[in-house]
């Protein structure tokens, strides 16, 4: 043990200046047998710093790593688990026991002992040691002269252990040997040398305590001198204490009467303090009073009075009194009286504000019809104007009588909607009047043709957007309504050339609502106090301006998803301004809904116009005020309005899906082809500077979609025009309005159309022009499968089928004349089957006499091979040819269909 005691103070404890203490030999309680080791040590230079540590061997050689360190300061209890009897066990108690198993026990007690010296030198006696015997601690507490009369064995044990110098004292040890340099050579020499000294240092220090013993002797009689004395002034320190007691006695009495004139007088100025503060806030002028009891509040003055005098009253009973204030007599019947003057105020003022709110929602004094039938909603400017001078007492209700408060807004909401209710019928009836010139008392016959209108819309030869009612209404109504709307179609003839008329109507409605709405909405703010409203609104329809562009650009089952979800989650919670204008303008939104569906029978090109101004409408509304009740009218209102353009649009591909053609006459260009031509060229005029128009490329593509499938199904039916030409002249059709329109949404079906009619052009060419020198080309034909099947170009002719002489009778059947009958009859042929497009029947034409001339050069090319040097060639030549068709261009009118 001694050396691998010396062995880790070497290698380990004295690099880290610590000095090695006690160790034993251990391995844990309960579990296989390893072998470690736990060491004491501390560190040489002060402040001393105790640990523990474990060490365990390493698996090569004789090193010892170290696998745990505990400061000592955190060892709590020492427990050694039996004081009686020799056990080898013992726990050590940080932030957890550890149990151990010494090798025996006579190293564990010294491991106890050497911990316990540890806990008495460096911490105090702050570690608790239970079930260790008495005896080992008694031993530690022994003086270091009895330590050494222990048994030799331990002596000879501790004092073999070495240790090694600190770097201090090998400092000294140096410097002393330095100055003895010389006389060190002979070590025996210098250590008696030593010894000498030492003896001396000894005598003298034996003199020194000799000296000082008479020094203790004298100091002791003085101090016996001086307790003497000090006894004397005891005594007389005591008879002036008794002196001075009967002049304590009478200075407390004084100060005891001082402090309670002191107490007498505080208690009097906070008193006067109470008495002054109660009288400054529990006093209402008497102006304040007369105006509470009897002002007018129809007078502006009076009515400023009578704002003043609440508030006054108002900062009289909010004052913060104390429980002791309210059971003063006086300022309970102070505080009754306040309570009274509020009660009658404010009963007079809820009369006088009933009275304002029922007057303004029977008012009968504005009307649209005095206003010569002009479109302009009244203003309620006045109405406002008139009621907002009331709102600091409206706010002063808010605050004292939140209840009556609630009802006063819906007795204005209900009186207000009156009047609301009655502007709007007129003013949606003058629209009504404006858009089809019949007035109130026609409204079922306009609907019931209404009704009819759009029963009749499946006629495909009709235009797709009507430019007026009337033009399609016919024999379907009687004569009387028929000649009154005749009457109004002259009346309005310019208006209703184009749907330019019912734009402006559009426009000017909702410019006409949008102001008033906002209006109204700033002034219940106000009036209401509902500008600082913190209820948390649920998710609108449209929350944002990308939520606004979502809406416009989904499709109509998934749109209508999203404005039933945000319908029930308005249902569930909204905020109280939200609330008040939904129960004003209750018809508002139904009367635009019906407007709107009134223009888009009317003409359904208004579906366009609306989609417009009612999506630019809303994105204004959504960067002006994002919560306001506009933003949600006009939101709600651009879904029905691309619910409704979503319907025309499924209308109209049905109605393009179901196109029938009569099959013995020449079809040409396709009514419904037609038709969209015309809705791609007022929608671009429409959309020209409209900010979205996701709806539309979406109209388009699906539209285009549907045209594209009928033709090609019109065009499989047994026609008397042959399919590839209702494919080619349709598809060309497309084609050029669509690269006129220039429709970046569109480029990719502008490719399809083209390469569709290039395709079928080109199978019209070969299937019509075929082979026009048909007994040619069966020779040339049997001459290539010759060639095919092994035969030398250059021995073709010696074939009897494929002689010279078969060759010549063969183009001697083909002369000029014929060839040109042939072609005539050709282009009779084409213009009967093309309609009056003068540019495809060119383009057709000339795309067969290219066919013409490769077929021509072609035979030339066979005979040049096979025949060479026989002198054989046609009876015409390629000039020939193209002189052929330009004589029959010529020539040949086409006729007219």
């Amino acid at each position: 043990m001694i050396a691998i005691r010396n062995h880790l103070q070497k290698d380990v404890f004295t690099p880290q200046e610590e000095r090695l203490l006690g160790l034993v030999f251990v391995w844990k309680a309960g579990k296989k047998r390893k072998n470690c080791i736990l060491c004491a040590a501390v560190s040489t230079d002060r402040p001393y710093q105790t640990s523990l540590v474990k060490f365990k061997k390493a698996d090569k050689g004789e090193v010892y790593k170290q696998v745990a360190w505990w400061s000592f300061e955190d060892l709590l209890v020492v427990d050694g688990k039996n004081a009686d009897k020799d056990n080898p066990e013992f726990d050590l108690q940080f932030d957890k026991v550890y149990k151990w198993v010494a090798s025996n026990s006579g190293e564990k007690n010294n491991f106890m002992s050497c911990l316990f010296k540890l806990n008495r030198r460096y911490l105090h006696n702050r570690i608790k040691f239970l079930n260790v015997s008495s005896r080992i601690l008694e031993e530690s507490l022994r003086p270091p002269m009895e330590q050494r009369a222990r048994g030799p064995v331990e002596e000879e044990e501790e004092v073999g252990v070495y240790q090694e110098l600190t770097s201090k004292e090998a400092f000294d040890i140096e410097k002393l040997m330095e100055q003895f340099d010389e006389s060190i050579s002979n070590s025996e020499a210098f250590a008696e040398k030593m010894s000498k000294d030492l003896h001396v240092l000894d005598e003298a220090n034996i003199r020194s305590i000799i000296v000082s013993e008479k020094q203790v002797t004298e100091m002791m009689e003085m101090i016996d001198v001086s307790l003497v004395e000090v006894k004397n002034i005891e005594q007389t320190l005591q008879t002036y204490e008794e002196l001075l007691q009967s002049v304590k006695e009478q200075m407390d009495h004084i100060h005891q009467s001082n402090y309670q004139l002191q107490v007498i007088d505080c208690n009097q100025q906070k008193l006067l303090e109470e008495v002054i503060f109660l009288v400054q806030n529990l006093d209402l002028a008497e102006e304040h009073q007369h105006a509470l009891r009897n002002g007018d509040l129809s007078t502006p003055e009076s009515l400023q009075s009578c704002i003043v005098a609440v508030e006054a009253l108002n900062n009289c009973m909010h004052v913060k009194l104390f429980p002791g204030h309210r059971k003063l007599q006086s300022v309970v019947e102070q505080l009754i009286k306040f309570e009274n003057m509020r009660q009658q105020f404010e009963s007079r003022f809820i009369r006088h504000i009933n009275v304002m709110f029922v007057l303004q929602g029977n008012d009968q004094s504005i009307s649209l019809v005095q206003q010569s039938g002009e479109l302009i909603f009244p203003n309620h400017k006045l109405y406002q104007d008139e009621l907002l001078p009331f709102s600091p007492l409206m706010a002063w209700i808010k605050s004292n009588s939140p209840a009556i408060f609630a009802d006063l807004s819906k007795v204005y909401a209900e009186n207000i909607r009156k009047l609301y209710d009655k502007q709007t019928k007129e003013f949606f009836d003058l629209v009504k009047y404006r858009l089809t010139g019949i007035k109130e008392g026609m409204r079922f016959r306009i609907q019931e043709s209404f009704e009819k209108l759009t029963a009749s819309t499946s006629n495909l030869q009709k235009t797709l957007f009507r430019s007026s009612l009337y033009e399609h209404l016919g024999s379907e109504t009687d004569l009387a309504d028929r000649g009154m709307m005749d009457k109004a179609k002259d009346e309005q003839n310019k208006e209703w050339s184009s749907s330019t008329f019912c734009t402006q109507i559009i426009d000017q409605v909702l410019a006409e609502l949008e102001p008033i709405c906002i209006a109204e909405e700033e002034f219940i703010s106000k009036f209401f106090m509902l500008t600082e409203d913190t209820c948390s609104e649920p998710p609108q329809l449209l929350c944002s301006k990308s939520d606004l562009v979502l809406t416009v650009n989904q499709e109509s089952t998934e749109r209508v998803r999203i404005y039933q979800s945000a319908a029930e989650q308005e249902d569930s919670g909204i905020s109280s301004k939200r609330k008040m204008m939904s129960e004003i303008f209750s018809t508002l939104e139904l009367d635009l809904k019906a407007f709107v569906n009134l223009c888009d029978k009317i003409n359904p090109s208004n579906s366009l116009h609306l989609l417009v101004i009612v999506g630019q409408r809303a994105l204004i509304a959504q960067d002006c005020d994002p919560s306001s009740f506009l933003k949600s009218t006009f939101g709600n209102i651009l879904v029905h309005v691309k619910r409704n353009f979503d319907k025309c649009i499924s209308a109209l591909c049905k109605q393009i899906e179901e196109a029938k053609v009569p099959k013995k006459t020449k079809i040409g260009i396709l009514p419904f082809v037609i038709g969209f031509e015309e809705f791609g060229t007022v929608a671009e005029a429409i959309f020209k500077n409209a900010e979205r128009r996701g709806d539309l490329d979406k109209a388009y593509n699906k539209i285009i979609a549907t045209v594209f499938t009928s033709i090609e199904n019109i065009a499989s039916m047994n026609l008397k025009t042959p399919p590839d030409v209702v494919i080619m002249e349709n598809f060309h059709h497309i084609y050029l309005f669509l690269s006129e329109l220039k429709i970046p949404s569109l480029e990719d079906r502008k490719k399809e159309a083209v390469q569709k009619y290039s395709d079928h052009r080109d199978l019209y060419v070969t299937k019509y022009l075929g082979q026009p020198l048909e007994k040619l080309n069966i020779f040339f034909d049997g001459v290539k499968a010759r060639i095919a099947q092994g035969v030398k170009e250059d021995e073709v002719s010696y074939q009897l089928a494929f002689s010279k002489q078969e060759l010549r009778k063969v183009i001697e059947k083909y002369q000029g004349k014929e060839v040109k009958k042939a072609l005539e009859n050709l282009y009779k042929k084409v213009v009967k089957h093309l309609s009056d497009e003068d540019t495809l029947l060119q383009v057709v034409w000339s795309t067969m006499q290219e066919e013409f001339v490769r077929q021509y050069k072609e035979f030339e090319e066979t005979i040049a091979r096979c025949y060479p040097g026989s002198g054989i060639t046609m009876n015409f030549t390629i000039d020939d040819i193209l002189q052929y068709f330009l004589e029959i261009t010529k020539s040949i009118k086409q006729p007219t269909v």
